[in-house]
């Protein structure tokens, strides 16, 4: 979440075969589930952005990352996995923040392109965790910062553009390892408004990049701020550009932050406009187990046939009152979310 202002209902077993097999995303299909899991049910689909283990007051998230601190967190991590899964989550966002010379407890620095081993190992564990308590998928997120962070750019940066796209080329076999069926979203709501050309120039390089190096079926290429000034540029990036014509991916994020559901509306009238009528969405951030939001984005759900294959609650309630974005660990409870289907 970087913004202040801001389906049908498929069966679990459909979600995970269309994510997992149509589109041909991640390493196969999950480890069965033991018979205690299999007794956790009813599930819902989605799940929570899950990027802090605790805060400090009144809001302090910073030093307590995931996977910064897997290594001597573990056992409180592991517990709140297992109590995420328990009460119906099924599926995971987790946000990689990194930036060249920053250690923060969240931020990792990627100076030369790579974390640290140890944190290489936290992400590793983490994920093997994240298995192991018997989620479906994640969805893996890539959240430069400071300098690192293209959406702040006013000039294109040819050296840390390198040093980001080596973060993901190196970090990716982690991902892929892991044994659980992923997404990677190579920018955090990385479409630019117009008149942002150094993202824009960004996104086309990395897009056309990843694509050449190994496909589209792992990516849901960047996530986007359902808006209009963000939204209408989606076909900027993926159309033809100086750096290659690699179409678009197969499945969109969409963020949302609105309790009417406008904001869906917008971002699908936008991407039908565009051309990307028929693509589904993950709605990959909304507001924690917000039930007048879950019920809004439901209705247009329903309302424009726009297939939603889950949702992932970002861990700040409505009306948002924390800076950085963060009011609530662990974001334990997905349950007005579940009741719509999500």
């Amino acid at each position: 979440m970087k913004r202040r202002s801001p389906m049908s209902v498929f069966s679990e077993a459909f979600v995970l075969c269309f994510v997992a097999g149509f589109l041909g995303c991640g390493s196969g299909p999950a480890s069965p589930q033991s018979s205690t899991q299999q007794q956790k049910l009813p599930a819902g689909l989605g799940g929570s952005n899950y990027g802090w283990y605790q805060l400090d007051p009144p809001c302090s998230r910073e030093p307590y990352g995931v996977i910064y601190n897997y290594n001597t967190a573990t056992a409180t991590i592991n517990s709140q996995l297992e109590t995420m899964y328990t009460n119906g989550q099924r599926r995971l966002r987790i946000p990689i923040f990194f930036a060249r010379g920053i250690n923060s407890g969240t931020i990792m620095d990627s100076t030369g392109g790579n974390l640290a081993s140890q944190f290489r190992s936290n992400l590793t564990g983490l994920l093997a965790a994240i298995k192991a308590a018997g989620f479906l998928e994640v969805e893996v997120g890539f959240f430069p910062q400071a300098s690192n962070d293209p959406t702040s750019w006013t000039t294109f940066s040819s050296n840390y553009f390198q040093e980001n796209w080596s973060v993901i080329q190196n970090l990716r076999p982690i991902i892929v390892s892991s044994g659980i069926p992923y997404h990677l979203d190579l920018q955090n709501e990385g479409i630019p408004p117009a008149g942002y050309g150094a993202l824009l120039q960004y996104d086309q390089m990395l897009w056309n990049d990843y694509v050449a190096a190994y496909g589209r079926n792992d990516t849901l290429g960047f996530s986007i701020i359902a808006d209009a000034n963000h939204v209408g540029q989606v076909s900027a990036v993926y159309g033809p550009s100086p750096y290659g014509s690699s179409g678009s991916p197969q499945l969109f994020d969409v963020h949302i932050y609105d309790l009417t559901g406008a904001e869906f509306g917008i971002a699908f009238n936008s991407l039908n406009a565009q051309g990307y009528q028929g693509v589904p969405w993950i709605i990959g951030e909304a507001y924690y187990n917000d039930v007048t939001e879950a019920v809004a984005l439901r209705q247009q759900a329903n309302n424009t046939g726009q297939k939603v294959l889950y949702l992932t609650q970002w861990p700040e309630t409505s009306p948002q009152s924390c800076d950085p974005n963060v009011n609530v660990t662990p974001p334990s409870d997905f349950s007005n979310y579940q009741a719509q289907g999500f």
